[in-house]
């Protein structure tokens, strides 16, 4: 991440979605940055989405709260990190990579999320979606990508 919202509501201010994958009306999983305006570091936290169902939270480094104190373990503007997002039948896996530290994983059962059901597509998004609209009309947010790879397995193209 290079740079983040600093403007806005403290519900919204500094949150942004750095890759997901989305289904024909939900999203499996999305994947947030979120620094705070008084913190030096930025936490990382998913969100799963059954399909027509709710978000459930999963924390993975610091905390997703409007008013988290500074991640001891959180990652920096400008400081380098993978993420890689595996599905394996209705098994999700998130792993953040950072040099130098272990690797952060969670894991998702999607057994009763309605994803294995026929008809349903799904395709990887890398980018970065600003989930702040309530910024000052100048705020931005702003990242690097090195290197996309995405695999399947199991089907034919």
């Amino acid at each position: 991440m290079d740079h983040v919202t600093t403007t806005g509501s403290s519900s919204q201010i500094g949150r942004v979605i750095v890759g997901q994958i989305h289904a024909n009306d939900d999203e499996p999983v999305r994947i947030y940055y979120r620094k705070l305006p008084g913190n030096s570091k930025g936490s990382i936290y998913i969100a799963h989405e059954p399909n027509g169902g709710s978000d459930s939270w999963y924390d993975m480094i610091g905390s997703r709260s409007s008013s988290a104190s500074n991640p001891s373990d959180g990652i920096e503007l400008g400081e380098v990190f993978s993420y890689q997002i595996k599905v394996v039948a209705n098994t999700l896996t998130v792993t953040i990579m950072r040099e130098g530290k272990a690797d952060v994983v969670q894991e998702v059962d999607m057994s009763n999320s309605g994803y294995d059901a026929g008809g349903q597509y799904m395709y990887f998004k890398a980018g970065v979606y600003n989930q702040n609209n309530t910024g000052d009309a100048n705020d931005y947010v702003q990242a690097t990508f090195y290197k996309v790879e995405n695999k399947h397995q199991g089907y034919a193209y």
